[in-house]
């Protein structure tokens, strides 16, 4: 396997690349190095072995370069969570990003481009549990770019008989997150602020469960042209999701519950304001999201076409996680 993996210096893409190389690949990585975990995850994975191309997913010719002769995509690079940005930079990153990586993997001998989506393409408030044929309901540009990339990777493997998989995962964690990474830290000091009743469902998806299913994506023939929910073995409350990080890390207390829907108001406000001032907002929309939503998940598909099972429960994953941490100094 000759695997190329963007977005390959962020939290699930170096992962995926670690992976690759204790699998014997050849692993090239796509990915920038703005930020100190990005420049941390390119080092790592440099020492062991990986080839790492810096830039932007947008840079065709710098695509060519990391595609050239490789045999697996695994495309990972994105516009998600940046705050106050227009919507033309999550359409350049995640839609011509895209495009200018479907083109220069077409001209080699690609034998699976795995194309990383998201289950917030259902929306964030979902009853029932949702399944690869429930409705699509996306929030906000970077869901609406999702959608769209996923019909612009159908239609370019139909006319360039591109072999393709879809996967769209739920919500990810494990060593290496920065988003959770604040969770953990202000449930070790008793100082997090729910938002809430905390009784909307969360289904975390381990990231070792993920990293298995993406190598399942790319090489069971039964995988071809489909695409499928990437989840755990059972969903939780995010107030279940609370305890089980406080237990874990000894806390008395997780800290103070809050009202959600004036925060909301505030990060509707403050993202808006931030966006006419050009500047990097500290609350917006998408960071709330994480306070009311609401979903459950059927991973029966992917279990079936990828003979994959998610092993990592939620207690045994933030165990694994909280011991990352705690071996890095960033949580006490």
């Amino acid at each position: 396997m000759k695997l190329l993996v963007t977005g390959g210096t962020g939290f699930i893409g170096s992962h995926l690349a670690e992976e690759g190389l204790r699998r014997g690949a050849d692993v090239s990585v796509l990915g920038l190095t703005d930020r100190p975990e990005e420049q941390a995850n390119a080092a790592l994975l440099a020492s062991n072995g990986a080839r790492i191309v810096s830039g932007s997913i947008t840079d065709e010719a710098l695509c060519r370069q990391a595609a050239a002769g490789v045999t697996h995509v695994f495309h990972l690079a994105v516009a998600m969570r940046e705050g106050a940005k227009a919507d033309e930079y999550f359409e350049r990153i995640n839609l011509d990003g895209t495009r200018a990586l479907l083109e220069a993997a077409s001209a080699g001998p690609i034998e699976r481009f795995v194309y990383c989506s998201t289950i917030g393409i259902y929306g964030h408030r979902a009853p029932g549990i949702t399944r690869e044929e429930s409705p699509l309901s996306p929030g906000n540009v970077y869901e609406r770019t999702k959608v769209a990339a996923e019909r612009m990777v159908r239609e370019f493997a139909a006319s360039h008989r591109l072999p393709f998989t879809i996967l769209r995962p739920a919500d990810v964690y494990g060593p290496r997150d920065q988003r959770l990474l604040k969770l953990f830290k202000g449930v070790s000091r008793g100082r997090f602020p729910l938002f809430g009743a905390g009784r909307g469902r969360r289904h975390m998806v381990y990231v070792d469960d993920v990293v298995s299913a993406f190598f399942q994506a790319a090489e069971r023939p039964e995988a071809e042209g489909d695409a499928m929910i990437v989840a755990g073995p059972a969903a939780c409350t995010l107030q279940e999701l609370v305890d089980e990080v406080a237990s874990a890390t000894g806390a008395a207390r997780f800290g103070i519950r809050l009202p959600l829907g004036p925060m909301l108001a505030v990060a509707a406000v403050v993202e808006d304001a931030s966006r006419v001032l050009h500047v990097e907002p500290p609350i917006y929309r998408r960071r709330m999201d994480f306070f009311w939503s609401d979903s459950e998940f059927d991973t029966s598909r992917a279990r079936r076409l990828l003979a994959w099972e998610p092993r990592i429960d939620i207690r045994e994953g933030i165990r694994r996680t909280l011991d990352d941490y705690r071996r890095l100094g960033q949580v006490a």
